[in-house]
């Protein structure tokens, strides 16, 4: 759902890449436009209610372009872009984490993807290097003719800290190459999460934006990793102004899924096929009320109807901490509804 894309200005951008058998040659920054506009080109076909953010940093970092949709607002801005000093790292992702939690809180997963050069290898290592306040991952993509012993000082592409990871383009680099980049990336990192949403005998295939990410916790003796089902089961409906602003891990889109063909038959049909995903949207909408519903064992989530301005909203899914008392007002959430043995004798 929340993108942010880093631009490298630093000098060493400006080097000049010859093309093999060609007599063309690019700067580094112009690779880095390019596979930039890959990467909008792919999310205007795939993945549209993506929102894009644009920083460009060298010694400091600024933000370019906030979060839009308009990926053509940001094709006009990065090819206005100016050359600066050195490349600093830290600067980058303290702009990141205020941008992104003042437009949507440390909630929302947001993924990020920065184009460098080939110093990201050691500069991103640094122990003043600070991960990020929100969920997601950094996909760096270095653009440089970095050399393999370089490259082996490292055990692998994996940043310190959980920060993310580093995905370089194959050698040598060519506007092909980098496009091939940006593809993988693209195709990798936005791709929906199928499930089921469920409530009694009603259901409805959805889709999640952005796809969730399992939790890890460390417990007294163990470290436990928690993944979400690809089933959700409403198990009941609470009022809003009962349950207020509880700690949550991720936000995420809940989209009923459409069938994907080019037909304008098969689209008006689909459209008007009843689905329960939307039928709970306009009910919760209009009775200001919250469902409550089971990710996994001892996880829930909460369903709200959310709108990001005044004319439209959309259903989401709210995502609490592991375990059953992530709302402590309230108790045991277990308490709050029948057990599936107690609903099947009820029914």
């Amino acid at each position: 759902m929340a993108t942010v894309i880093a631009i490298d200005l630093s000098v060493s951008m400006l080097r000049d890449i010859k093309i093999k058998d060609t007599k063309e040659s690019f700067t580094l920054l112009q690779l880095a436009t390019h596979g930039v506009n890959v990467l909008l080109d792919y999310l205007a076909i795939h993945s549209k209610l993506e929102f894009v953010a644009v920083v460009t940093f060298s010694s400091t970092c600024d933000v370019l372009c906030s979060f839009t949709r308009d990926y053509d607002l940001i094709k006009a801005k990065i090819t206005q872009l100016e050359f600066r000093t050195n490349t600093c790292y830290p600067p980058v992702i303290q702009t990141i984490n205020y941008l992104v939690h003042s437009e949507w809180s440390n909630s929302v997963t947001c993924q990020v993807i920065m184009i460098t050069d080939g110093n990201c290898y050691e500069g991103l290592r640094k122990p003043d290097m600070t991960p990020f306040l929100f969920p997601g991952k950094l996909i760096v993509v270095p653009l440089d003719q970095v050399s393999s012993l370089y490259k082996n000082n490292y055990d692998s592409n994996k940043l310190p800290n959980g920060l993310g990871y580093i995905s370089s383009p194959e050698l040598p680099l060519t506007p092909s190459s980098v496009a091939k980049a940006f593809e993988k990336i693209a195709k990798e990192t936005y791709v929906p999460y199928s499930a089921m949403l469920r409530c009694g005998h009603l259901k409805s295939d959805v889709h999640l934006i952005p796809p969730p990410m399992s939790y890890t916790k460390a417990a007294d003796f163990e470290i436990m990793t928690c993944c979400i089902s690809s089933e959700l089961n409403i198990i009941g409906f609470i009022e809003s102004s009962k349950v207020e602003c509880p700690a949550t891990l991720s936000r995420h889109l809940v989209l009923p899924q459409r069938i994907l063909d080019e037909s304008s038959e098969t689209n008006e049909a689909s459209a008007k096929t009843p689905s329960f995903c939307v039928l709970l949207h306009g009910a919760l909408k209009v009775e200001n009320m919250i469902a409550v519903c089971q990710l996994s064992s001892n996880w829930y989530g909460l369903l709200v109807s959310w709108a990001d301005n005044k004319k439209k909203s959309n259903l989401m899914l709210i995502i609490l901490e592991p375990g059953t008392n992530a709302i402590p007002w309230l108790g045991d959430i277990r308490n709050l509804t029948l057990s599936p043995t107690e609903l099947c004798k009820s029914g």
